[in-house]
C-alpha cells in the first residue's frame, strides 16, 4: 500500500500537478515558483501528446509479434501469462474481476494456448492479500470466458521477480523448462530477464503494442494532447523508473511492475 501510494504521488500527471501547487505556493519567488509552475505545466502538456508518447515507447518494446513461423519453431513445453491488476469493485461480476492489461495478456494466451496446445501457467498473486488473487481471477475468465483450461496457478507473487521464482518452481516440478512468456509488449524485456534469471529458455510472447514508429509520415493528430498519450508516457516512465532502480541494485527485475497489481493503469 505504501509503496503504490509513493509512486502514485512521483509518477505523471500527480507528480507535476503537485509541483505546480508548490509552484503556486512559491508565486512570490518569480524564479523559482513561477518557473515551477510553467516547467511542469509544459512538461505535462508534452507527456499528453501522441507523437511523444508513442517515442516513449519505443526503446521499452524490442521484441516483434510472435509469428505462425515462429510458434512452429518454437520448442515451449509451456506459456506463462503474467498478470497486471485488477479492476476494483466490478459491480456488474459481483466483485473484483481482472483489470484491462491483464484481460489483453489473458486474451493473446488464450489464443497461444488455441494455437499451440501447450499447458498454460498463470502468475499473479495480492499484495494487498485481497482474495481472490489475480492468477485465480485469470483462470476464471480464461476457463469461463475463453474457454481455455488452465494447467498451472501461481497465486504467491507480488512483483516480476518473484513471478519469475514461483512459477519456475512449479515449471520445473512439471518438467518443464522452454515457456512461452506473455506480458505487454513493453513490460516483457524486464520478465524475460527475470524469468531466465531463473534458468527458463524464454521465448517472448508480446502483446499490447503501445508504440509506432512513424516511419509512414506524422499527422495532426500525433501534435494533439489527450489522455490517452498522457496514459501511454505513464506507462513508459514507470517502466524507465523500474530498469533504472533494479539496474542500481544489480537485478534485472522486480517490485516495479506486473503482478504487484500496481502495474500502471491497474489495480
Amino acid at each position: 500500500m505504501l509503496y503504490s501510494l509513493i509512486k502514485s504521488l512521483l509518477l505523471p500527471p500527480v507528480g507535476l500537478f503537485l509541483l505546480i501547487l508548490l509552484g503556486v505556493a512559491w508565486w512570490r519567488r518569480p524564479l523559482l515558483g513561477r518557473g515551477l509552475v510553467f516547467l511542469s505545466t509544459v512538461a505535462l502538456l508534452t507527456l499528453s501528446l501522441p507523437i511523444v508518447s508513442h517515442k516513449l515507447m519505443l526503446p521499452l518494446e524490442p521484441y516483434l509479434a510472435l509469428s505462425v513461423a515462429d510458434l512452429e519453431r518454437s520448442q515451449a513445453q509451456a506459456i506463462v501469462v503474467l498478470a497486471a491488476g485488477r479492476n476494483s469493485g466490478a459491480f456488474e461480476y459481483g466483485g473484483d474481476s481482472i483489470g484491462p492489461i491483464t484481460l489483453q495478456r489473458i486474451r493473446y494466451g488464450a489464443w497461444l494456448q488455441r494455437r499451440t496446445g501447450l499447458p498454460l501457467l498463470v502468475s499473479g498473486g495480492s499484495p494487498s492479500d485481497r482474495a481472490p488473487t489475480l492468477a485465480r481471477m485469470m483462470a476464471d475468465v480464461l476457463e469461463q470466458a475463453f474457454g481455455v483450461p488452465v494447467a498451472m496457478i501461481e497465486d504467491r507473487s507480488r512483483n516480476t521477480r518473484e513471478n519469475a521464482m514461483f512459477s519456475a518452481r512449479i515449471l520445473r516440478q512439471h518438467g518443464l523448462q522452454r515457456i512461452f512468456l506473455v506480458s505487454s509488449a513493453w513490460h516483457l524485456p524486464r520478465a524475460v530477464a527475470a524469468f531466465e534469471q531463473e534458468g527458463l529458455a524464454v521465448t517472448p510472447a508480446p502483446t499490447a503494442f503501445e508504440h509506432r514508429d512513424f516511419s509512414d509520415g506524422v499527422i495532426l493528430e500525433d501534435f494533439l494532447p489527450g489522455p490517452k498519450a498522457l496514459q501511454r508516457s505513464y506507462y513508459a516512465i514507470h517502466e524507465y523508473l523500474g530498469r533504472l532502480w533494479y539496474a542500481l541494485r544489480g537485478r534485472p527485475a522486480g517490485e516495479f511492475s506486473s503482478s504487484s497489481a500496481a502495474a500502471p493503469g491497474s489495480s
